[in-house]
């Protein structure tokens, strides 16, 4: 109430933030937006990550835009330079990126302007408005300071900078002890700062400094692992004196394996063999907690498959691990297709899968038959070639044409159709009862999204294949827990819709893979998930599979840094004296602007080393006993990937032999390309539990 605030306002969760700033985006009339060229549920994304950071910065949108306007001011720079096509991609690329901050920041202040009408706020908003009643109230600072003598606070280096700047006004001065590890700092991409720590004294001692004390004693890491962790980490400068970790006197000795494989096939067998052999010890074996900490999950089911197969209880966590699970990634593929016509990958998986079983002949046949369709009027008339070549010029370079209306046109063609010669008789049946199913279904998208979805998956029978497939044991736990996360959905959404539904998984899934997990370790199964989730959590044996270059470390998806769609820059955020700075002020032509691209670019690149190094820190410290690092040159890639400079370095320090790591991969090409197994088609839906079923 001290700020005109109301004190009972609902916080937001994050489907209905997602579904809030949708809705306010969608009902935008802001000419502006057409011309960004993205999609609804990408403008939704860069508009709430925008709104965040403007929270968590303590920052405000005019004072954005007034930047914005001097950075287009260079749009008329002279070239002054021989230059190549992308030196002017990288100018032309930056002013279009700050050129669509004004709309985005309108819709941003929109949607928190929304969330003041209807009376909600989201975390960052409470940090937010508790920092200005503080900074409003000073009988509010006073009150707390008498009611607490001294404060704790914990896990400093995941403070985001608004929560520090609350925390100094509350107790400045005071009797404050922080304790913190920087090199754990994983949550940079949520508003959280390394050099929170180094920063202390500056913010809570100002005049008399700030005593320093060593938690050094790790009780939980055997000593080989703690002398690992301190090699990983010794690069680092975190701005603090810090002491290495020791182990606690009660501390085993520990294991520290390596295992290199030729593919990642063999490699996910050598892992899933480590931990039958350690869950499965006869006598209290089964006790124990095991963990598969991915750096990415591109190549998960690899793994899982292997442990699966070797007998060993998995557990994939999470969102991102629910739509992994295969009756689930149907379902989402059928919906979809139901709502977006262009969905092209989607509905392959859906024909070519145990339900309809069509083979590749027939798929290939209708993406012929779309080629076809995309030449044609809607009597199948041929359009003449201006016409034709105008339509191609008003279509992205990357969008095919659509299965999903070829697969509509099945159903009225008759099989004489010229157009049908490819199909196969067999085929063409099968896919006008998929097609006749979905349009079926695409008639029932007037029920509610609930019903709908239920619907939807009584229609592809996937409750009855779930129920008798005794292969599948997370099949009904994961249907049922997909029902929750939509029933969930559905209570917080003004208007559930399946589009936003969609494109709210989409973003949930991301989210939730970088997000720290609350699950507790199951004994004798292994848990399956990121490392950025498993900060916090210990295993007894755990397992980094992927210890290879360009992926742990990973090679970074970007070194634009804030010259990205939607990103806040650094001139306002709250630790840009340690982020890379991007000196485009002053600049007098095009090519010194690119210079100093390429030098924020560099200096991008090794933020994201020493993220990448801070990763393998944590993923190398979850453990309490043993410890398996893997790595193989073949998976999906042309070239070999080589063991990751993090080995070289664990090999170099003597905790692993010198001789674990091989030099040159045994075939000069990738052998899981060469591999040929003659497929029986179309397939048989029951598999190997065929004779039982019957």
């Amino acid at each position: 109430m001290l700020i005109g605030r109301e004190p009972d306002a609902a916080v937001l969760g994050e489907a209905s933030a997602w579904l809030l700033a949708r809705s306010v985006v969608s009902a935008s009339a802001d000419p502006r937006l057409v011309e960004l060229d993205a999609s609804l549920d990408r403008v939704t994304g860069a508009v709430l990550s925008l709104s965040r950071a403007l929270a968590e910065n303590v920052a405000d949108s005019r004072d954005v835009q007034a930047f914005a306007r001097d950075f287009l001011s260079m749009e008329g720079l002279p070239i002054e330079a021989p230059r190549k096509r992308t030196d002017f991609e990288t100018f032309t690329s930056a002013l279009g990126v700050v050129g669509a901050l004004p709309p985005l920041l309108d819709l941003a202040d929109a949607y928190a302007a929304a969330k003041r009408e209807r009376g909600y706020v989201e975390f960052s908003d409470q940090v937010a408005l508790a920092l200005a009643i503080c900074e409003r109230n000073p009988e509010v600072v006073a009150a707390h300071r008498e009611r607490a003598r001294t404060v704790l606070l914990d896990e400093y280096q995941d403070t985001s900078v608004v929560q520090t700047r609350l925390l100094a006004t509350l107790f400045s001065g005071h009797s404050v002890m922080a304790v913190g590890d920087p090199d754990q700092s994983i949550y940079g991409w949520r508003g959280a700062s390394a050099a929170n720590l180094a920063r202390f004294s500056k913010d809570f001692a100002p005049d008399s400094g700030a005593g320093v004390f060593d938690l050094s004693t790790s009780w939980r890491n055997p000593g080989i692992v703690l002398d690992a962790a301190n090699a990983l980490i010794q690069p680092l400068d975190a701005g603090i004196p810090k002491a290495p970790l020791s182990p606690s006197p009660f501390a085993g000795a520990g294991e520290v394996g390596v295992r290199w494989a030729e593919t990642i096939e063999h490699e996910a067998d050598l892992v899933a063999r480590w931990f039958a052999a350690r869950l499965g010890r006869p006598g209290g074996g089964a006790s124990r907690s095991g963990a598969l900490l991915c750096r990415t999950f591109a190549n998960v089911g690899v793994f899982t498959t292997a442990l699966r197969n070797h007998g060993v209880p998995t557990h994939v966590l999470g969102i991102a691990g629910l739509l992994d699970q295969p009756v689930i990634a149907d379902l989402v593929c059928v919906l979809r297709v139901l709502h977006d016509p262009t969905a092209g990958s989607e509905l392959v998986r859906v024909l070519g899968g145990a339900r309809w079983r069509i083979g590749p002949a027939d798929l290939a046949a209708l993406n012929g038959l779309a080629r076809w369709l995309a030449d044609r009027d809607l009597g199948s008339r041929r359009l003449g070639d201006e016409v034709r070549q105008g339509l191609r010029a008003s279509v992205a370079a990357d969008e095919s044409p659509s299965i999903v209306d070829a697969l509509d046109f099945l159903l009225t063609a008759p099989d004489s159709h010229s157009a049908l010669r490819a199909f196969s008789d067999t085929g063409l049946g099968r896919m006008r009862r998929a097609g006749a199913q979905l349009q079926s279904l695409r008639r029932r998208a007037g029920l509610g999204l609930v019903d709908f979805v239920h619907l939807v998956q009584q229609e592809l029978l996937l409750d009855i294949e779930v129920a008798a497939n005794a292969e599948q044991p997370l099949g009904p736990p994961s249907l049922e827990a997909f029902d929750e996360l939509l029933a969930g959905f559905a209570d917080v959404a003004e208007h559930p819709t399946l589009g936003a539904f969609l494109g709210w998984l989409t973003e949930a899934e991301q989210r939730d893979r970088l997000a720290p997990r609350q699950d507790e370790p199951e004994p004798g199964a292994v848990q399956v998930l990121s490392i950025h989730g498993s900060k916090g959590l210990e295993w007894d044996v755990v397992a980094i599979p992927r210890m290879v270059d360009e992926e742990l470390p990973s090679k970074p998806r970007t070194t634009k840094g804030w010259l990205a769609f939607g990103e806040l820059p650094n001139d306002f955020k709250g630790d840009r004296a340690e982020l890379p700075e991007l000196q485009w002020r002053g600049v007098q032509s095009q090519a010194e602007f690119d210079e100093a691209v390429r030098g924020f670019a560099e200096e991008n690149r090794q933020r994201h080393a020493d993220e990448e190094r801070r990763l393998a820190y944590v993923a190398l410290t979850r453990t309490r006993s043993e410890l398996l690092l893997t790595g193989s040159w073949w998976a999906s890639q042309k070239s070999p990937r080589k063991p990751s400079v993090f080995l070289h370095e664990l090999v170099r320090a003597g905790i692993l032999d010198v001789g674990a790591l091989p030099v040159t991969p045994a075939d000069d090409e990738n052998p899981r390309g060469g591999d040929t197994v003659r497929q029986r088609w179309p397939l048989d839906p029951l598999g190997p539990r065929h004779e039982a079923v019957h």
